[in-house]
């Protein structure tokens, strides 16, 4: 009787990272090099993406020969008898160990980056899970662990994560064939070889123990910003260096959010922020002032609107991304059904000034539109119609500066930095705390409506007690109040200590 028994493999991967790739690959193969090869999956559900656990049993055909008969391969992992097992981000390596799949006869293969998931981004808060503590619980529990940053390795070879966790799989030497086994397969395949083959040269060096990788491609060169742009990247030079990083995101953002003058009047207002923390003695800070101002004047500059909906949907480099995620071949069909139900407030949001503010207070006229508001629609933006109709309403962005909403955007903008003004000559952490009251302020419709609610019953309440010493250790309870829960009762239990009121 044969004492042969087969190789166990485990692939828990997301939507979208290859996982059914790699899982081919392996089989492939394995199968080319004498051996019968058996692989499922199981769909996961979309709280990870589509999470997938794709399964691999493995067993050298000359022994089944010898046995005179076929193996009888498992469809499913069995927790405890799994020999390697592939995770595509930290998270799911500890799903993995979750499942009993993970133990000390296992050489877990890792990658060490995070992909969130919904639970984590659901709350108002920080929400985001320790991926320390599950590294430390995954290589306590692995009899051997090979982890790294594998997508970061993928986006220098500019290739799929699986490319690089073949390559971590070769060079962990656990399973019986050669590298150039490893690499004829991709070979094989056909498709983007050459990236493949340098994604899967940086994952067998790491995973040998730090040999030099084959020479990634070189990245594409950054491309120099426009004319109407160069002279704001230069005037960046002006601000204290720990600063200009989040500038420059932060002007990239507006100026693509509306054009060159959105962006020197970011600049221009982040000048006076600057020099206030000069004043501040703000480098004995870390500039935290101005970085945090920054930031969220930068997201309150480029809020979203339909106007901006519009226009990120029928951007060629969406439907790019469209085609690779969904691996289209040249000549191929992709068809795109997007679901949008905008209110009758994102209408007049858009509308000139007067106009939004006429239809909102006449209550016959709203009534009237507000049924064509009232259920949502699919459009296929793939589509001669869709597409015209989504750049008809994206055409608009120059006409954004005299919209209802920017009006009331730049009025509170302006109202919130006069506030930070007047903060900081005598609490600089105060003054900290407003600018990152914006933090509060996410999402659209009535999500966005309830943080502008919590913003402005923590600055009513802010008036009372502004003049304390610990005035930015209760501010910052308020915010952290604010973001505990939607319903906003951990705000008013928070405001009745300090003796403020929060209407429903």
């Amino acid at each position: 009787m044969s004492t042969a028994r087969p190789i166990t493999i485990a692939i828990t991967a997301m939507g979208g990272q290859g996982g059914g790739v790699l899982a081919g690959w392996i089989a492939r193969m394995a199968q080319a090099q004498g051996w019968l090869a058996q692989s499922t999956s199981v769909p996961g559900v979309a709280q990870r993406t589509g999470a997938t656990i794709y399964y691999v049993e493995l067993f050298p055909e000359a022994a089944a020969q010898a046995a005179g008969r076929a193996p009888v391969l498992a469809l499913m992992p069995v927790p405890g008898d799994v020999d390697i097992v592939i995770a595509s981000e930290m998270m799911e390596a500890g799903r993995a160990l979750l499942r009993g799949l993970v133990s000390t006869q296992t050489t877990l293969i890792a990658s060490t980056h995070r992909v969130y998931a919904i639970s984590e981004k659901e709350p108002l808060g920080d929400g985001r899970k320790d991926a320390a503590t599950v590294r430390q619980m995954v290589q306590a529990a692995a009899g051997r662990c090979i982890a790294f940053d594998m997508e970061a390795a993928a986006s220098e070879a500019h290739c799929i994560i699986s490319a690089v966790l073949f390559g971590a799989l070769a060079g962990s030497g656990a399973l019986p064939f050669a590298r150039a086994a490893f690499e004829q397969t991709i070979r094989d395949g056909g498709k983007a070889v050459e990236e493949n083959l340098r994604g899967f040269a940086l994952g067998h060096a790491r995973a040998e123990g730090g040999a030099e990788a084959a020479p990634a491609a070189p990245m594409p060169a950054l491309r120099p910003p426009a004319p109407a742009v160069q002279p704001l990247v230069q005037r960046l030079d002006s601000f204290a260096e720990a600063v200009r990083p989040m500038l420059l995101h932060g002007l990239k953002r507006v100026t693509d959010y509306q054009d060159a003058a959105h962006g020197a009047l970011y600049l221009d207002r982040m000048a006076e922020v600057h020099d206030l923390d000069i004043a501040c003695e703000g480098g004995r800070h870390g500039w935290r002032l101005s970085r945090d101002t920054a930031r969220y004047l930068a997201l309150a500059m480029s809020y979203e609107d339909t106007i901006r909906v519009a226009e990120l949907k029928t951007r060629a480099s969406r439907f790019a991304r469209f085609r690779q995620d969904t691996g289209a071949v040249p000549g191929q069909i992709v068809r795109i059904r997007e679901y949008m139900h905008p209110r009758l407030q994102e209408f007049c949001d858009i509308l000139p000034e007067q106009w939004g503010r006429l239809v909102l207070r006449r209550k016959g006229l709203r009534a009237m539109l507000e049924r064509l508001f009232a259920k949502g629609r699919r459009i296929e933006t793939t589509s001669v119609r869709g597409f015209l109709l989504l750049r008809l309403i994206a055409s608009l962005k120059p006409w954004r500066r005299n919209s209802l909403r920017f009006a009331q955007e730049t009025r509170r903008i302006e109202d919130w930095l006069a506030a930070i003004r007047e903060a900081a000559p005598g609490n600089y952490a105060l003054a900290c705390e407003i600018a990152g009251l914006q933090r509060l302020l996410k999402g659209y419709g009535s999500t966005h409506e309830r943080g502008m609610h919590n913003v402005s019953v923590i600055m009513a309440a802010l008036a009372g007690f502004r003049g304390e010493a610990n005035a930015h250790r209760r501010l910052r309870a308020l915010k952290q109040a604010a973001l505990a829960d939607e319903d906003g009762i951990a705000l008013q239990e928070a405001l009745d200590k300090t003796g403020g009121k929060h209407a429903a």
